[in-house]
C-alpha cells in the first residue's frame, strides 16, 4: 500500500509539482510496485522495481515535521530514474518527495 499522507504539497517535491508525464508515471509505478510483495521489491534492482536505502543527511529538501529520527529511508523509482522516497511502516510506505528534478538528494 501506498501512502501521500505525509507528503506536503507545493514543495517542489510533491505530486502536484510534477508535469504530467511524471503523475502518469508515477501511477503507472505504483499500480506495478502494489502487484508486488515487499520481498519482491527487495530482491528487485533499484532502478526499476526495486528499492535502496537513503540516508538522512544525504536529503537536501525539506522533510515533513511529522517525520522521526528513528525512520529509515527507502527510495523508490518512477519514470526513469526519477526517485520516491519515503518510508516504510509496516506494509505501507509512506512516499514524502517525489524527486523529479534530481534536486532532492545528493546524487553521486
Amino acid at each position: 500500500m501506498f501512502s501521500f499522507e505525509m507528503m506536503v504539497a507545493d514543495t517542489g517535491y510533491s505530486v502536484n509539482c510534477c508535469q504530467n508525464d511524471d503523475q502518469a508515471a508515477l501511477a503507472r509505478q505504483l499500480f506495478a510496485l502494489s502487484r508486488l510483495s515487499w520481498r519482491d521489491i527487495k530482491s528487485a534492482h533499484r532502478h526499476g522495481l526495486g528499492t535502496e536505502k537513503m540516508e538522512r543527511g544525504s536529503i537536501k529538501a525539506p522533510l515533513p515535521a511529522s517525520v522521526t529520527e528513528d525512520v529509515t529511508f527507502l527510495v523508490l523509482r518512477f519514470n526513469g530514474k526519477k526517485a520516491m522516497i519515503g518510508y516504510r511502516d509496516g506494509r505501507t510506505f509512506h512516499i514524502l518527495l517525489l524527486d523529479h528534478k534530481f534536486t532532492a538528494y545528493k546524487h553521486g
